[in-house]
């Protein structure tokens, strides 16, 4: 229903939600709201009259549009007009996204009224945007601020960049959900009472569709038409010509557009558009005319004959190219070219607004603007191809879509070997490598690529492609624990800097020379690699302080540095966060759940992981790592059977496993979970089948492991001075010694597997009562069985896990959460990896806990209580 026209029904506790998270933000504890509702529920509405109760507060207000490639930060464009002269200055140029997050927080922080910001159709939301509200959502609990994001619920699946966004804020304090429901059959009789349509009829039809309600109620018309699109053409259909002309003008110009600029298209004059705002079509914005709708708008110019179409957006094409130079953004350009067939004008405006969307972080759009570009290239010559295939590899793997990147990459690499440039080649394979580097299956294609690419740059001056073939090419020799490798083309790098004024370059080298030392054991590397932080961030480089974070983090959490993962985990989450790297986040994020598995914060760690799989955006080795602790998890705890879960992880990394095996680690977590089952040929089959490899790399860590999984079915092996302290002690027969050092690493539970090894009678009761403390469940029935054959009868009885104070469990408060957040079972098993039996078990454990009658009952459950928050 539109607010001031028809009686707002059914929205009383909504408008309550709405009202006591805005009187909290005022007070200063800010809130961001997402409002779903499939399109048409009435969410514009519900947001336009809660709007009206705000009074003198600061209200401003956006939307995004249904272009094929979204606006950069369209919506925040929207607001320019009201936000302070600094921000809009900022946006009007090629604003910083970094710099515009900042701004517009500090205002929302200092402001001296409160104020509510509404992002409409943020379902259209470029990534940029999604960035922004991720950047808010974390940061909003101190401002006088409530931020509205309405969405369409119906066209935000399970892998929509929103639901993404929606499952990482999930954590956070300030975030609320709120969900517009259709109208009852009551609400819909209320509305047409008076109006002779039979209100069943309505409802039927309408299927309680507020907005096709009042289409159909505003048109006055005896009969209930079929569809909205029915409705609206019904309207439509009692325009005179001019007025027609003016509507269909405007459906292809957008949402929204200047009275003159519909004028100068359609050819008609600008007062024609005033019968299309009586005949509730269209409505007067600020100076603007917009639909009422954006079904109306869809409706409209999906009744438009293609011939006709084309060449309304030739004429839009025409009248703002003509606009001064950037007045119109190369986006709205490029659609209106690809709609019209103009080739050469797409080639043009796409690749611009590749370039706009690129700086401004909407890499996922800039891929698309590529796209555009590369499909409407003709006789051109191959390097001009090899370069459009090389951005877009670049922003496929920036937007985290790194298979795609992988393709475009490859085919650069030939198109730049077509054109004949091997510098610019040997370029395009490094990016390749670096790809690579990142789908764990794909790292030999990495290796071979860099090799290729420093074969063809060889014997040429220095150039910034070979300094970063020689730094890629270093760091996978430090991933394959070839030290002497790394060190020296690492030491070859810094020799290239010169004079040092190239601080990226140095930047390069330095983290090379750190990872090197770092992984080799020599912690003086870390004060390196930090030394190169400190110069990619001083000379802007914010991928590669990105790249170097992530390396701290990989490195101290498999040294079992914790101390100094710790250190630098808050540091280098707030950097990715503020320069909106989700890539490098999750990554620091799933190795963090790894520091957390080791150190006993087991239910810290199943949430962390969770998240990861739920939100990273492909199957590469975030989720990878995540699937291992969730896995090692289960295994531990005596859950659901971890094994299915480690063999994909291992058969999805088989080709990879000899080079970063160490940092994800499948192979000893399946050596783990088997033991429990006690299956002793499959340990030996397991841990045996990687420990040749292991040796010839000689990853202290993995080959401590791997020895002491097959000392329990082998007996105990030679010690040799390459493992790694503790399992060295461990294996030499002096548990307590191993139990020590692992208390002084911070890992409780190795602390007990060292002291579950023995046959005194007092150490395994101190093991027994450390698998209780962490609930690790089958080796504290293992060590219950070997204090019995000892004679020893009174064992305590077997603790049960705590459940949540609304009785749930940790895995049925997950489940509630994915659940709240309108996933299907077949989804939820998808998400947490789990089949789709024992998802429809937890579901309806969740169900009977809560004493909720279904799904809806207990999603309204999780919002209003907060239990779906982990």
């Amino acid at each position: 229903m539109t607010a001031g026209t028809w009686t707002l029904e059914e929205r009383d506790g909504e408008l309550a939600s709405l009202t006591r998270w805005w009187d909290e933000a005022a007070a200063g504890a800010g809130r961001l709201v997402l409002v779903g509702g499939d399109a048409g529920a009435g969410k514009t509405a519900l947001i336009h009259a809660f709007g009206r109760r705000l009074g003198d507060a600061r209200l401003l207000s956006g939307s995004s549009e249904p272009l094929a490639t979204p606006l950069p930060l369209g919506p925040l464009r929207d607001m320019t007009g009201a936000l302070p002269d600094r921000l809009s200055r900022e946006l009007s140029g090629t604003p910083d996204p970094v710099k515009v997050r900042r701004l517009l927080l500090d205002e929302l922080h200092g402001g001296g009224v409160a104020t509510c910001v509404v992002l409409d159709d943020a379902q259209w939301a470029d990534e940029a945007t999604l960035d922004l509200l991720r950047f808010l959502g974390r940061r909003l609990g101190t401002c006088r601020a409530l931020v509205v994001v309405a969405y369409r619920q119906d066209e935000v699946g399970p892998r929509h960049p929103l639901r993404v966004l929606a499952g990482d804020l999930a954590t956070i304090p300030a975030v609320r959900r709120l969900t517009v429901p259709m109208l009852s059959e009551a609400a819909v009789a209320r509305l047409a009472s008076g109006t002779g349509i039979d209100p069943g009829e309505l409802h039927r039809r309408t299927g309680g569709n507020a907005f096709f309600v009042t289409q159909v109620l505003g048109d006055g018309g005896a009969t209930v038409p079929a569809t909205v699109r029915d409705a609206v053409l019904a309207r439509a259909a009692r325009l005179e010509p001019g007025a027609r002309d003016a509507l269909d003008a405007l459906a292809c110009l957008g949402t929204r557009a200047a009275p003159w600029l519909v004028e100068a298209v359609s050819g008609r004059s600008a007062r024609e558009l005033d019968a299309c705002v009586e005949r509730g079509l269209l409505t007067d914005e600020q100076g603007a005319v917009a639909f009422r709708h954006e079904l109306v708008r869809v409706a409209v110019e999906q009744a438009i004959p293609p011939g006709q179409a084309a060449e309304l957006h030739r004429r839009a094409l025409a009248v703002l190219t003509a606009r001064p130079p950037g007045e119109v953004e190369p986006a709205r350009l490029a659609e209106h070219a690809q709609r019209a067939g103009d080739r050469a004008s797409v080639l043009v405006h796409a690749s611009l607004a590749a370039q706009r969307a690129s700086a401004l972080g909407s890499h996922k759009e800039a891929a698309a603007h590529l796209r555009r570009a590369l499909g409407a290239l003709g006789a051109i010559p191959a390097a001009d191809r090899a370069g459009l295939l090389e951005e877009l590899g670049r922003e496929c793997h920036l937007a985290d879509d790194l298979e795609a990147a992988l393709r475009a990459r490859q085919a650069a690499v030939e198109a730049w070997r077509e054109a004949g440039d091997r510098r610019r080649q040997g370029g395009a394979l490094v990016g390749l490598a670096i790809t690579a580097a990142h789908l764990a299956r794909e790292i030999p294609l990495g290796e071979k690529a860099c090799d290729e690419a420093l074969g063809l740059l060889a014997g040429a001056p220095p150039t910034a492609e070979l300094a970063l073939a020689c730094a890629v090419r270093a760091k996978l020799s430090a991933m394959a624990f070839r030290h002497a490798e790394a060190l020296a083309w690492g030491e070859r790098l810094l020799a290239m800097t010169g004079d040092g004024t190239d601080l990226q370059g140095r930047a390069l080298a330095l983290s090379s020379i750190g990872i090197g030392r770092a992984l080799g054991g020599d912690a003086a590397g870390l004060g390196l690699i930090e030394e190169s932080v400190r110069l990619a961030r001083a000379a802007a480089a914010h991928d590669h302080a990105g790249l170097a974070y992530f390396w701290l983090q990989l490195i101290c959490v498999t040294r079992r540095w914790y101390a100094e993962a710790e250190r630098w985990y808050g540091e280098a989450l707030a950097f990715t966060d503020d320069h909106g790297q989700e890539v490098w986040r999750q990554w620091l994020r799933a190795f963090h759940s790894r520091a957390l598995l080791d150190q006993g914060r087991w239910e810290e760690a199943e949430a962390l992981a969770s998240e990861v799989l739920r939100t990273a955006g492909v199957d590469d080795g975030r989720k990878m790592l995540s699937m291992v602790v969730l896995g090692r998890l289960r295994a531990r705890r005596g859950d659901s059977d971890p094994r299915p879960l480690l063999t994909t992880v291992r058969s999805t990394m088989v080709t990879a496993e000899p080079v970063v095996g160490w940092i994800i680690g499948p192979a000893p977590a399946l050596a783990e979970a088997v033991t429990y089952t006690g299956d002793t040929g499959q340990v030996r089959a397991i841990a045996t089948s990687v420990s040749a490899a292991a040796a010839e790399q000689g990853e202290p860590w993995l080959l401590g492991e791997l020895a002491s999984w097959l000392a329990l079915v082998d007996g105990p092996p030679a010690v040799t001075p390459d493992v790694a302290e503790p399992y060295r002690l461990q294996l030499s027969g002096r548990p307590r010694a191993a139990a020590a050092r692992w208390q002084e690493l911070g890992c409780p539970y190795e602390a007990a597997l060292a002291l579950a090894g023995t046959a005194d009678e007092g150490i395994l009761r101190e093991a027994l009562m450390a698998f209780d403390r962490l609930g690790a469940g089958p080796m504290r029935d293992v060590t219950a069985r070997r204090l019995r054959r000892l004679g020893v009868r009174d064992i305590p009885r077997r603790p049960s896990r705590a459940a949540g104070p609304d009785g749930l469990s940790a895995r049925e408060q997950e489940v509630l959460a994915l659940l709240a957040d309108g996933l299907r079972n077949a989804e939820i098993a998808q998400a947490l990896f789990l089949s789709r039996r024992t998802v429809e078990h937890h579901v309806a454990a969740v169900l009977r806990k809560l004493r909720v009658a279904n799904r809806a009952e207990a999603a309204r459950y999780a919002r209003y209580h907060g239990v779906a928050v982990r």
